[in-house]
């Protein structure tokens, strides 16, 4: 999943690979009439309609327009293909009978309906979270729940560090007959470079100080602090996050 397509690959495949993002967790609150801001870190993955969708936890999930549309699409084919599976049929009832398609109102405030209210058992504090193609509209009870089941479980913590390896060493294959070309402040660093070595541009020696550093030790930034080597007493809890 990319957040942007890469320049040097064929229009087509960057518009495939390009997926509406939604990361971050965020505090706020319903408002006295059932209405939820929708955090602005969110927003650009949505528009002024979209879909509030019921999910296999009793939370509520945020999807664009088109992704809701999908997931209405996938249910009707899951139905036809499995016409007697008693649990798919199910499934489907939970999923469309609290699927809401919202439009937002002035400050991006949209209302949650009563059906999905009462299944999240949203009462005033909530929490959003994004996940890559959709958003989770959490109580903040369950959600603290949630995570402090999470903080104690090592198969997760494990599965979240074998992501992470694995994401951040794998190489991506790149246009062979392309090369990337050269960022336009390092071209315009080498000519600089080139220009003072040449002697063209003035003394490289007057420009950067007497023993040809770019920074005399005058006007070198402080050192930090070494501490004493204790770590700090003030730990956030949970229930203190967002407040």
């Amino acid at each position: 999943m990319k957040l942007a397509p890469d320049k040097n690959e064929p229009e087509a495949a960057a518009a495939m690979s390009a997926v509406p993002v939604m990361t971050g967790t965020h505090f706020h609150a319903l408002d006295e009439k059932g209405r939820v801001i929708i955090p602005a870190k969110l927003r650009p993955a949505l528009t002024e309609q979209f879909w509030m969708i019921l999910d296999e936890n009793d939370n509520i999930g945020i999807y664009n327009y088109q992704t809701g549309l999908d997931i209405l699409e996938h249910c009707e084919r899951m139905i036809a293909e499995n016409p007697g599976d008693e649990d798919i049929a199910a499934a489907v009832e939970r999923i469309t009978g609290a699927a809401d398609c919202v439009t937002v109102e002035g400050g991006y405030r949209v209302p949650v309906s009563e059906i999905l209210r009462f299944y999240a058992q949203l009462d005033k504090e909530v929490v959003t979270v994004g996940v890559l193609n959709h958003a989770v509209i959490w109580s903040r009870e369950k959600w603290e729940e949630a995570q402090a089941r999470r903080l104690q479980s090592q198969e997760v913590r494990k599965a979240q560090a074998e992501m992470l390896r694995a994401a951040a060493s794998s190489i991506r294959k790149k246009a062979e007959d392309v090369a990337p070309a050269a960022p336009a402040e390092v071209e315009i660093e080498t000519r600089e470079v080139a220009t003072l070595a040449t002697g063209t541009g003035g003394d490289l020696r007057s420009r950067t100080g007497t023993s040809g550093s770019s920074r005399s030790s005058a006007g070198a930034a402080p050192a930090a602090p070494a501490g004493d080597g204790k770590r700090s007493a003030k730990v956030l809890t949970l229930s203190q996050l967002g407040r």
